[in-house]
């Protein structure tokens, strides 16, 4: 089944940092001309949010509603947006009151079917992740999406991803292929996370080891001052010696390597 789509007209309100998917409730500073111009000029209260791309905009925006202005002026002020389609980004003209009008394709995502594994891949990476980061509570409740394509948008909020990654996660309109996107990417995540993990386990473990061995060597000296040692000593004296004591095995082990020596 293909996405639907319907054409609109929607002034277009440009976003320097970070990405609205559909689903999301953001406040976005109206620090530019060009973003108060666009706000003023939402008739029906809608606008198209639009990451830039360089010196341009990506293929791909948002769709969202003007929940509430607060603030106004040359110091700007803020709108409360709540993101509600995808559209695809067309010609654009510059309207009455200065504000860039562009031509949007709002898309209706299609159903996606067999994608069951998919999710369930994709759920147990992000888990791990979070678990990794002591956040397993915070997976239940970010996880308990079942459309795929939602899941996937899930996305923008990790740190893990670029800002290009997560243009590039807007501007993917087929459900699937996000998914399938972001499974890759944060499974890349996890595969960094755990080696970061081994390699501290390693050192922990090297560290341990050698301060057992420093103990050991101090009780090592204490046991050969306390038996008189000397370069003359005999080494069957030394095994004497040693027989007569009771030690704890790993001291016993590291002096008769010691003696062999």
């Amino acid at each position: 089944m293909a996405d639907e789509r319907t054409a609109v007209t929607l002034p277009l309100l440009p976003l320097r940092n970070g990405v609205v998917v559909p689903g999301m409730v953001v406040t976005i500073a109206l620090e530019s001309e060009e973003a108060r111009r666009a706000v003023e000029a939402a008739s029906d209260r809608r606008v198209v949010l639009v990451p830039r791309v360089g010196e341009g905009y990506a293929r791909v925006g948002t769709v969202a509603v003007v929940e509430q202005v607060e603030g106004s002026g040359p110091q700007g002020g803020a709108a409360l947006v709540r993101g509600i389609a995808r559209a695809h980004i067309g010609a654009g003209r510059v309207g009455a009151g200065g504000a860039l009008l562009v031509e949007v394709e709002t898309i209706a995502p299609a159903p996606m079917t067999a994608g069951e594994e998919l999710v369930a891949e994709y759920r147990a990476v992000i888990g791990a992740i979070l678990q990794h980061r002591g956040m397993g509570r915070l997976a239940e409740r970010l996880l308990a999406v079942d459309d795929p394509g939602e899941l996937a948008d899930l996305a923008v909020y990790s740190p893990d991803l670029s800002p290009e990654q997560k243009v590039e996660l807007l501007e993917t309109v087929d459900g699937r292929r996000r998914l399938e996107k972001v499974l890759e990417w944060m499974g890349a995540v996890l595969a960094d996370l755990e080696l970061r993990e081994k390699v501290r386990n390693s050192a922990a473990e090297r560290i341990e080891r050698g301060q057992r061995e420093y103990l050991l060597r101090q009780q090592m000296a204490a046991l050969r001052e306390e038996l008189g040692e000397t370069d003359g000593d005999a080494v069957s004296d030394y095994r004497r010696r040693l027989a007569d004591r009771e030690l704890p095995e790993p001291v016993r082990a590291a002096v008769e390597r010691e003696i062999e020596r």
